[in-house]
């Protein structure tokens, strides 16, 4: 097989030419690149360009004879060959949005089925993330001369399937079925398109070296313009080595210590910060490059992290009721969580007391939204003392103070979560785990808004409010919503729901309005009676530092 044509000097190849070397294995593309981030506009604009034949930029590449970099197996459906045998590495450091975008419209996909996707991600059948989003189908309407995607537009049935322009005999298929008045321009613009792209050409910049550390510095450089890359995939291109690969690591870790806990969907994003903290780097303002070389010298703290990340998430789902990473009031929580159980893995009941204490307080109080880098530090020094010390540290600008539920009920504030929590305990109090179970198998699909607008008689505000949210199976909502309307509720279910012989008075004289007011009243004074004493047992314990 002759070598790829840019093995040598920066020139302009066919883009069907470097399709074909990235399907045939010459042409591979790094782990540590980032997964398609592209949305649907984005890669439309780039199809575009090719159409009208604007330049869409170069294409850099790494060649290297030595370094074997570990690389996804799958672009999007499409398994990719492995390198030739004898060959030299090629992998691609710059283009990976745009040659995924491209390779995806330009191939026809396989057959997946559902089970095999995510949003954003394919899961292959080896389990590997591809780098390109599920939705790969691209037509180009031969009338007003676009491109569509299936979810996202209407597709009709003469609109040309963008994956038949490089294939001369299928596309002359497709020509042939098209009949009617419009047959003639539709056979037109359908040559153009494929001209357009058989024709395109783009420029490839190859970077030959076998030093490893100018080829990551070059990825960081070219990566640190435009749309900014996530931290993680920074640091593996910059921690990488045949000894080390940070995404497997943090798979492996994921996979032994968190899956078991719920918690192997845990964001990279908080297990770097926690590192960060392990390390005493400041959690925001350290780069990517200085963590590497900590990394780099002291892998085994990824290990240290993940017993720790272990711990918290035992303590936050066994004491806590938290079963889940996507449940979390604040990610930063669990990240000085994580610095406090990896100080200290086995707390005692009374320190134990004290970081349950801690999280509710900080979650009602709203205490790390919108907090600076400079107090995620203070945070974490005062968990460090009140770890050592047992005794509670509270450096805030604020004294503590509960925040209110807001009006329009938003799962994703921490103080809705809060309010969600607090229904779960009060169904374990019923029965054990009833509450808290179904949070954990349901997640936010638990909260289910049960009366209808249309059963409120305009009133926007009692529909959106926390007192029209119920804890319950979805499977289950549709039965809860019918014995409320109805107004059929059984003792147990006015029980489980929090609704008071106040409430389901308004609710029997058809006021839905005060029944949702009156019950999130109920809610906010068990809020109050629970948070309380935490309250007075942390101020009697702590050492404030208000400034």
């Amino acid at each position: 097989m002759p070598a790829p044509s840019f093995y040598s000097d920066p020139h302009v190849q066919f883009l069907s030419q470097l399709l074909e070397e990235i399907g045939a294995g010459h042409l591979q593309i790094p782990r540590f690149q980032r997964p398609m981030v592209w949305n649907w506009e984005t890669r439309r604009e780039l199809l575009r360009s090719i159409r009208d034949g604007i330049p869409i930029g170069a294409v850099m590449v790494w060649r290297t004879t030595r370094n074997a970099v570990k690389c996804y197996e799958h672009l999007g459906p499409h398994r990719m060959a492995p390198p030739p045998d004898g060959a030299a590495r090629q992998y691609l450091l710059d283009g990976v949005q745009r040659l995924s975008t491209l390779y995806g419209a330009l191939h026809a996909a396989p057959p997946i089925s559902e089970s095999q996707a995510d949003e954003g991600l394919l899961e292959t059948p080896d389990g590997e993330e591809s780098v390109v989003v599920k939705n790969f189908d691209v037509f180009f309407d031969l009338k007003t001369k676009d491109f569509y995607a299936p979810f996202e537009d209407e597709i009709l049935p003469d609109m040309l399937p963008l994956h038949l322009v490089l294939d001369s005999v299928a596309l002359l298929r497709f020509q042939r079925q098209l009949g009617g008045e419009f047959a003639e321009q539709a056979i037109e613009a359908s040559d153009e398109i494929a001209r357009s792209f058989r024709d395109y050409k783009i420029p490839i910049i190859p970077i030959t070296t076998d030093d490893l550390d100018m080829a990551t510095r070059t990825f960081q450089s070219i990566n640190s313009q435009g749309e900014r890359m996530s931290e993680t995939h920074m640091v593996h291109a910059l921690t990488w080595s045949s000894d080390f690969d940070l995404q497997d690591q943090i798979a492996d870790m994921k996979r032994e210590i968190l899956s078991g806990r719920r918690w192997a969907e845990l964001n990279d994003d908080p297990i770097l910060k926690a590192c960060k903290a392990a390390f005493g780097l400041d959690v925001y303002k350290t780069n990517a490059q200085e963590l590497s070389l900590r990394l780099k010298s002291e892998p085994e703290i990824l290990r240290d992290v993940g017993e720790a990340l272990g711990k918290a998430a035992d303590f936050l789902w066994e004491v806590c009721g938290v079963p889940s990473p996507e449940l979390m009031p604040y990610a930063l929580q669990t990240v000085v969580l994580a610095e406090a159980f990896r100080r200290q893995p086995n707390p005692d009941k009374e320190l134990e007391q004290l970081l349950y204490a801690w999280l509710w307080m900080t979650t009602y109080g709203e205490l790390f939204a919108g907090m600076s880098g400079d107090r995620v530090q203070i945070a974490i020094a005062d968990m460090h003392e009140m770890i050592d010390t047992k005794r509670a540290v509270w450096t805030w600008r604020r004294p503590f103070e509960e925040r209110p539920i807001s009006k329009t009920f938003d799962f994703r504030a921490a103080r809705a979560k809060a309010f969600t929590f607090r229904l779960a305990a009060f169904q374990d109090q019923i029965a054990p785990r009833m509450g808290s179970e179904t949070l954990a198998s349901a997640g936010r699909r638990s909260v289910a808004q049960i009366i209808p607008y249309s059963r409120l008689k305009g009133a926007r505000s009692a529909y959106s409010s926390a007192g029209n949210r119920f804890l319950v199976l979805p499977a289950e909502a549709g039965f809860l919503r019918d014995a409320i309307l109805s107004k059929t509720l059984t003792d147990h279910m006015r029980e489980k729901h929090v609704i008071s012989d106040a409430s389901f008075e308004a609710l029997l004289e058809g006021d839905l309005p005060r029944f949702i007011s009156i019950r999130l009243a109920d809610i906010v004074d068990l809020e109050l009676q629970f948070l309380r004493p935490l309250v007075n047992q942390f101020s009697e314990l702590a050492l404030t530092r208000v400034g």
